[in-house]
């Protein structure tokens, strides 16, 4: 059987999938599934009609048990085919039919990138936490260390501070061998310890360092729970749905909080040159995402590694479609020969060149300014008041035991 020579395609437009503009000379398209569709066309030879959804939905089931969107368009037969991004799912098989897939989707979410980490705390992020807690273990063993291998009766202030202060004052004393073993060895651990600081630090003051953020779902699901941020799902999409289907308690509770707050938002309006916000997530397919903003490290956006679900995309049919062989062979041919996969890359190359371009024209080279450093200088200043405060409290203490005796 011929291939129809006229088609109806049920389709959404927006950046970067399909986009279509309809003039009075006719419908120009461009996008990655655009350019698809193109390509189907010359190869089967036929002319296609764009139509799209007055809903502007891609196609859930309602409540009255029929379907929105392009799903719902070819289902009723007001269209033969469906494209932008359609996955495959059992129950859009029940009343539509796909061709062969030919690529995948996952559901993410972006983010702004986190902010930068305070700077007066800058001295201590060269170390975590246990390393320093093991740091200072280490300054009260080594002078009990020390004051064995000395005498009994040496006390452990001096000891302590002889560890603190010019190490090679220890080997340059009269000791024993046991004793001037472990003070090499001390000089030795404190060497490493000091270049390693001093390296790690000068890499923080240089490069500014950002927050973590919220890195997956269950991260998301934690901080919605208790207010601190709040996530939209595009409007007409299968997010919620999946996330209420999902087996992991998280992305319920996650998809429960968005149906009921009714956080949604139209993600083929959205400019993605303006900031999210601060602490908001828009969900979505990972492909749109990285053709938006970027993939990293060329990025405007912080796009999340984890993912809702990965399913495959196909073209949505109605049922009793007469080609659809002919249109699978031909899906197949398409996919095998890398030319879908060039169309997303080529895609994805301008948006990298584009905020590449963005990028090295805001680069400037600065030298380090007293902002960066000055908790360094705050840490000095609080050790020079407890200092002469512990001087203040020392003579008084002396006078006192003067004036007792």
């Amino acid at each position: 059987m011929d291939f129809p020579s006229t088609v109806r395609v049920a389709a959404l437009s927006g950046e970067p999938v399909f986009v279509f503009n309809k003039t009075s000379s006719g419908t120009t398209i461009s996008g990655i599934e655009g350019k698809f569709l193109q390509i189907l066309a010359e190869k089967l030879d036929f002319q296609f009609e764009i139509v799209s959804p007055l809903d502007g939905k891609w196609g859930n089931l309602m409540d009255d048990g029929t379907w929105s969107g392009i799903i719902g368009m070819v289902a009723r037969g007001e269209a033969d085919m469906g494209l932008t991004y359609l996955a495959i799912m059992e129950d859009r098989s029940k009343v539509v039919d796909f061709s062969a897939p030919y690529y995948t989707i996952d559901r993410t979410f972006v983010t702004d990138k986190p902010g930068l980490l305070p700077k007066y705390a800058v001295f201590l992020y060269p170390f975590e936490l246990k390393v320093w807690i093991l740091f200072f273990i280490l300054l009260v063993i080594a002078p009990l260390l020390m004051r064995t291998s000395i005498s009994s009766r040496a006390h452990f202030i001096p000891r302590l501070s002889d560890c603190l202060r010019q190490p090679f004052r220890l080997i340059c004393r009269k000791q024993s061998i046991e004793g001037s073993i472990l003070r090499a060895t001390w000089l030795i651990a404190e060497t490493f310890i000091t270049f390693i600081y001093s390296s790690v630090l000068l890499s923080f003051l240089l490069v500014p360092l950002q927050d973590r953020g919220i890195k997956d779902f269950h991260e998301m699901a934690e901080a919605v729970q208790k207010g601190n941020f709040k996530c939209l799902a595009p409007e007409g999409s299968v997010d919620v749905p999946l996330m209420l289907k999902s087996n992991s308690s998280y992305l319920n509770i996650l998809g429960k909080v968005i149906k009921q707050k009714n956080w949604l938002y139209q993600s083929r309006n959205f400019n993605s040159n303006r900031a999210i916000g601060n602490n908001l997530a828009l969900l979505g397919p990972r492909l749109i995402l990285q053709s938006r903003y970027g993939i990293p490290p060329l990025t405007t956006k912080f796009i999340s590694e984890d993912s809702i679900v990965e399913m495959s995309t196909a073209v949505a049919l109605k049922k009793g479609f007469c080609c659809k062989t002919r249109l699978d062979d031909v899906i197949l041919r398409i996919v095998s020969g890398g030319l879908f996969q060039k169309l997303v890359d080529e895609k994805l190359f301008k948006t990298r060149t584009h905020l590449s371009s963005a990028t090295s024209s805001k680069t400037t080279t600065k030298a380090l300014t007293i902002s960066e450093v000055y908790g360094i200088f705050l840490l000095l200043l609080l050790s020079y008041i407890t200092s002469f405060l512990l001087l203040i409290g020392e003579i008084f203490y002396k006078r006192r035991t003067i004036m007792k005796s």
